[in-house]
């Protein structure tokens, strides 16, 4: 009787190990996002916060501040915008052959976020929300 417990509770001891190693396998095996820019030869403007801004150096300057690094991440945005966050900002990249991308950044619980929808949300610094910022409150 003595070696049928035993064997039961190594069989449950193992079932319970791989059901945990399975459970942190599929945690990993998340799909990486990566933040999709456009490139500053097809675009015609960027809108920031009802600002257009048109000069290709101002354009290029925010697309390089975006994409500082290239940026992934394996959180997945799943709305068209942000919700429970602060000092949002809308960004809506205007095509040369017409049509419009847009993200947003924002801050939530003091990190600050590029969140492109249906696609992903990348953390960038402060310092990098504060220079997109400037350029929608240029004059």
């Amino acid at each position: 009787m003595k070696n049928k417990e035993i064997v039961l509770i190594t069989i449950g001891f193992v079932t319970l190990v791989l059901l945990c190693l399975g459970i942190y396998v599929f945690i990993e095996q998340k799909t990486e996002y990566t933040l999709n820019l456009p490139n500053i030869e097809n675009l015609d403007s960027i809108n920031l916060e009802n600002k257009n801004i048109m000069e290709k150096e101002k354009i290029e300057e925010i697309l390089n501040i975006l994409n500082k690094e290239k940026r992934t991440t394996k959180e997945e945005s799943i709305q068209d915008s942000p919700i429970n966050v602060s000092d949002k900002i809308k960004i809506d990249f205007h095509f040369v052959n017409g049509g419009i991308s847009t993200l947003f950044i924002y801050q939530k619980n003091k990190y600050y976020y590029i969140e492109q929808p249906y696609n992903g949300i990348y953390k960038i610094t402060e310092n990098e929300y504060k220079k997109i910022k400037n350029f929608s409150l240029e004059e």
